[in-house]
């Protein structure tokens, strides 16, 4: 038959300290350093630089829509202003 040695008074919690040295014998061993890292996703960053956009000139837009509709978009100083910026962004 076994013995029962009655209720064993509990053993007090004791703080974990992961900043401590280990000791393995007579070296001590240091824990790794923990570190977070976050990554961006392609998405996010592409997100994050529509955002940054200038909003959109809905009447300009609709404008030209008309004037391309109506075939009077295309004027010959429009495509030499055209041009013109073209050529200075090539070319400085």
């Amino acid at each position: 038959m076994s013995n029962i040695h009655g209720i064993q008074p509990p053993i007090a919690p004791r703080p974990i300290d992961a900043t401590d040295a280990i000791s393995a014998g007579n070296a001590k061993v240091m824990p790794p350093s923990i570190s977070d890292v976050i990554e961006i996703s392609d998405v996010a960053k592409l997100a994050a630089k529509i955002s940054e956009l200038p909003p959109v000139r809905t009447e300009l837009v609709e404008r030209v829509k008309a004037e391309i509709v109506a075939g009077t978009y295309d004027t010959s100083e429009k495509m030499n202003i055209t041009a013109d910026r073209i050529m200075d962004e090539l070319f400085g």
